[in-house]
């Protein structure tokens, strides 16, 4: 778990880091030939496909953490006021893991956005010879979008676990 602590307290410095590491090891890859870039039509497809995976993905974590602000407006319930009667529930409500719950949903909204605006820039302003950066950029997108979306389902199955020991 300490290494789950370090990796949520800078999830996205971690995630950059790693893609970016991803995106070294592809280029020296591509350098030394044990690597091609697919065709032109195939890159521009599978970073289309990056960028509407990244806003949807953004789209459905806007909407989970709607449902938690509306859930929590809902309860009067603060950390000086609850008792043991209160359900686990309403007391993660209470407690400082809520606030931390939604400011790392918002971390992976502003990364999944990062990652489909980016593509679409790349796109947008590169030439149609170079699609090697296009193709580099992909590489480092799809780790990106997998690890926040694995953090976000992480979250997700703690606070189901959360409800489950009600």
């Amino acid at each position: 778990m300490i290494i789950l602590d370090k990796y949520f307290h800078r999830p996205l410095f971690w995630d950059y880091t790693v893609a970016s590491i991803i995106t070294a090891i592809v280029k020296l890859l591509l350098t030394v030939e044990q690597i091609k870039i697919p065709k032109e039509e195939s890159v521009f497809s599978i970073s289309s496909d990056i960028s509407n995976i990244s806003f949807t993905s953004a789209g459905f974590i806007i909407t989970l953490v709607t449902v938690l602000v509306t859930f929590k407006s809902n309860t009067n319930i603060t950390k000086e006021n609850y008792s043991s009667s209160n359900t686990l529930f309403e007391m993660f409500y209470a407690s400082d893991l809520y606030f931390e719950t939604i400011r790392q949903f918002i971390k992976c909204i502003k990364s999944l956005i990062l990652v489909s605006i980016s593509c679409y820039f790349i796109k947008l302003f590169i030439s149609s010879n170079k699609t090697e950066i296009l193709f580099l950029f992909c590489s480092a997108g799809i780790f990106v979008v997998t690890i926040t979306l694995w953090r976000c389902l992480l979250i997700l199955s703690k606070i189901l676990k959360l409800q489950k020991q009600e």
